[in-house]
């Protein structure tokens, strides 16, 4: 069973990166830290991915994994094809996850608690 705790601090820390990468664009549009941050929110979603995964078995996140690997390697071709407007896809599967963990949060935070979680 996923424990509470490690959804929380999963929702927790996607929510601060996404806050941050949001008031960097808005502040700071066109510097390298909205880009570092946006790195930094890939590589914690896919270490997230990679543990449920892994640990738990939870099928949904290998969907995301093999999502985000194409995206990665198809992603300077696009900018190259496209422009900024590639990053589009970007923010679409970021917020996909967000929105995973959300929901699976509040299934973790919804399930009945055993003798042995007291």
């Amino acid at each position: 069973m996923i424990s509470k705790f490690r959804m929380k601090i999963d929702l927790l820390g996607q929510g601060i990166l996404l806050i941050a990468i949001v008031l960097l664009a808005f502040f700071a549009s066109g510097k390298t830290w909205t880009n570092t941050m946006l790195v930094i929110l890939g590589v914690w979603q896919i270490a997230s991915a990679v543990h449920l995964f892994y640990v738990y078995q939870h099928i949904k996140r290998l969907n995301y994994i093999k999502t985000t690997i194409v995206l990665a390697v198809s992603l300077p071709i696009w900018i190259k094809l496209v422009g900024l407007l590639a990053y589009l896809p970007i923010t679409g599967i970021v917020l996909w996850y967000f929105w995973q963990t959300i929901a699976d949060t509040i299934k973790v935070y919804n399930r009945p608690r055993s003798f042995w979680d007291l």
